[in-house]
This record gives C-alpha cells, sequence and structure tokens, in this order.
C-alpha cells in the first residue's frame, strides 16, 4: 500500500513482481523499488551501514532481517516520530508448514528478537515511544480445497472447455462463477439481475450446505452479506468448514485432501482462529491491560489518539490503552 506514496518522508515500499528474490529471476526490480523509495536515493544511503538491500521482496526471516536493519538505521538517523513496519516471514511459515508448526514456532521467536532490537533503537532515541505490534488476520490449518466451480460447470452456470495447446480445462463463458477467497467464495452473477439464474444459484448452495461432505458451511444473500460489510458486487457468499479452503479445480473432485500440514487465512471471521493480534506498550499506554476481542478497526484511531492527531473519518471508537 505504500508504493508510490508521496506524503512519507522516508519510505522503501514493498514491492515486487516476482516471489523469487534472486536478482536472475527479476533484474529489474531492484531498480524499480529504488526508484519508487522516497527520497530515491534512500537505500543507496543506507546500505553501508544497513547492509545490501533484498533485491525485491523475501519474505523469509532473512529478509524480515534485512527490513529491520534499515528500519533501525531510520531510526537513528531520522528520528521519526510515526514508523510503519511489515515483517512478513510468520505469514509464509504459516503458509507453508501450518499455525503453531515447529517452523511457525522459530519463525516467530526470530521476529520476536527483531522487535526487541527495534523497541530497544527507538527507546534509546525517545523513552517516551510507544511500540504497538498487530497482525492482519489469524491463521488455520487446512486439510480439503473445496473445488467450487466444479458444481456450476456440471450445473451449466460456466461453461468449461479445454486449452487447445494445454488440454488443461478453461472457463468458456459462465452465467454465474465463484471468486474464491480463501476460506470463503463470492458468487458473481453476470446479469444481477437475472432472477432465474439467482433461483438456479440458490437451490445449488442450499445442496451443498445440506451435504455435510461439501465442505461448505454457510451461504448467504445480499441482506446479509450488508450488514458485514463484505464483497458489494456478489449475490451470494459461501462460507467454508474450517479446514476446508478454496479450491482452483474445473475438473474432478468438489473437495480433495491438501497433502502435508499447511495453513491459511481468508475464513470466517466467527472463526476464532482469525483473530489477529494488538499489543501495545510505553508512554500513556496501561500496562497489562486484556483488552478482550476488539473491532480491527479500532486501531487506526486508537495510534491516532496516541500520536495525538485527530481522525475524524473512523468508524470504531479507540480501544482504552491509555491508564
Amino acid at each position: 500500500m505504500s508504493v508510490g506514496a508521496t506524503d512519507v518522508d522516508w519510505l522503501i515500499p514493498e514491492y515486487w513482481r516476482s516471489a523469487d528474490p534472486s536478482a536472475a529471476a527479476n533484474p529489474d526490480d531492484r531498480r524499480l523499488l529504488a526508484a519508487l523509495a522516497r527520497p530515491d536515493t534512500l537505500i543507496q544511503e543506507l546500505e553501508p551501514a544497513a547492509g545490501p538491500y533484498m533485491m525485491g521482496n523475501d519474505t523469509s526471516t532473512g529478509g524480515d532481517e534485512i527490513k529491520t536493519r534499515y528500519a533501525i538505521e531510520i531510526l537513528r538517523r531520522h528520528k521519526p516520530g510515526f514508523m510503519t513496519l511489515h515483517l512478513s516471514s510468520l505469514d509464509d511459515s504459516q503458509h507453508a508448514h501450518g499455525p503453531f508448526s515447529a517452523e511457525a514456532s522459530q519463525t516467530l521467536e526470530a521476529i520476536d528478537g527483531m522487535v526487541a532490537r527495534l523497541a530497544a533503537a527507538e527507546k534509546a532515541i525517545d523513552p517516551s515511544a510507544v511500540l504497538v505490534v498487530v497482525s492482519d488476520h489469524g491463521f488455520m490449518n487446512i486439510s480439503h480445497f473445496v473445488n467450487l466451480a466444479v458444481p456450476f460447470i456440471e450445473a451449466g452456470l460456466i461453461e468449461g472447455g479445454l486449452n487447445p495447446t494445454t488440454k488443461m480445462p478453461v472457463v468458456k463463458g459462465w452465467k454465474a462463477e465463484p471468486w474464491m477467497a480463501g476460506g470463503m467464495a463470492a458468487v458473481i452473477l453476470k446479469d444481477p439481475s437475472d432472477e432465474k439464474v439467482a433461483a438456479q444459484v440458490r437451490t445449488l448452495l442450499q445442496k451443498l450446505v445440506a451435504d455435510p461432505a461439501s465442505g461448505v458451511a454457510q451461504m448467504m444473500e445480499k441482506p446479509e452479506m450488508e450488514k458485514r460489510g463484505c464483497f458489494p458486487e456478489a449475490s451470494f457468499l459461501v462460507v467454508f468448514k474450517p479446514g476446508y479452503y478454496a479450491g482452483s479445480g474445473l475438473s474432478g473432485a468438489l473437495v480433495t485432501e491438501i497433502p502435508g500440514k499447511r495453513g491459511s487465512h481468508g475464513f470466517s471471521p466467527e472463526y476464532p482462529e482469525m483473530r489477529s493480534s494488538f499489543f501495545a506498550v510505553g508512554a500513556g499506554v496501561a500496562p497489562h491491560r486484556a483488552l478482550g476481542v476488539a473491532d480491527m478497526r479500532q486501531i487506526a484511531p486508537t495510534v491516532a489518539g496516541l500520536l495525538g492527531v485527530p481522525m475524524p473519518s473512523a468508524k470504531a471508537e479507540p480501544l482504552a490503552v491509555k491508564p
């Protein structure tokens, strides 16, 4: 979200076009990253002290270590009043091995050490600083894919075909199709006013909900979806059961097993596993206070309050973090 931002004083954006952070895979990404930094000489200026920066985006603990070193150097040199940093290796580790796996725990310990170093660097500059640690989602072990497009093809709502070159299944046309979104799927109608297609989709989804082997826990229609503020373009929402994840298959079985142990997110926020984290410590923050389950929209106005700046556009009240 920081790419192209012009109102950040010292910015190294999270930018990449290839998932491989090596120079061989994306030789131009390093140049683009430097050009998008603010000022565009920032990486070059920090490199002698912080070491070489990554080529694009490295989601391993090694990549987070590089980000930490650069963040500490920015703190020391420029003493910003507000800084954000995204450490992404825990997400990567939990996707690959599942939450609470040995690999994920090892990654979490590494990040914990980085946060300690960041906190120490900031405290040395400003003893009254506040450290806030947040995550954008929880995590769940996943065991099965739900290939929701398959029953849509069987019902004639999606026209399937074969790629003439690869001979792989492809979508040639559609009246209604699922947009897969992790532990949920939004169902889009090509013509939202087509009541005949809507009725066909409704019947199909009701059958899946009634089938305990389908992996589908719930289906919602527009009024309930509007209450939750999700997928405004969709006519229906499909909520998968815990551990059942959106699959991309266009043929074969509706439900297929996922080999190994993996994890992901994007499930219904009603599932406790999707709860994210919020920690705050420092001047003006009450110590050892449990805040309970909060609305994620409360985080921004809470941080704004700690900074002493107004946030009139906030839709939720700040958390009671002050003594």
